[in-house]
């Protein structure tokens, strides 16, 4: 803070990209992912297709099958 004044374009940009968010939302999110993910039936994934499925999912790139037939009802 104290250098803000002498460099705001800098200080700007440290508060937009390095702000720590106030909701904890986005983790909570991950979390019940995650346990959508290691249900009853898929209880033997290994940790890299767990993680793998959990990235993928984020980052919108993987949907299940039981989400799309939710979507198109």
């Amino acid at each position: 803070k104290s250098n803000a004044a002498r460099f705001p374009v800098l200080a700007l940009i440290a508060r937009k990209y390095l702000g720590i968010p106030a909701s904890l939302a986005t983790s909570e999110r991950f979390f019940s992912q995650g346990a959508l993910i290691i249900s009853k039936l898929r209880n033997r994934l290994n940790k890299s297709t767990f993680e793998l499925i959990s990235c993928l999912k984020s980052w919108g790139l993987f949907t299940d099958e039981l989400e799309e037939i939710k979507k198109e009802e």
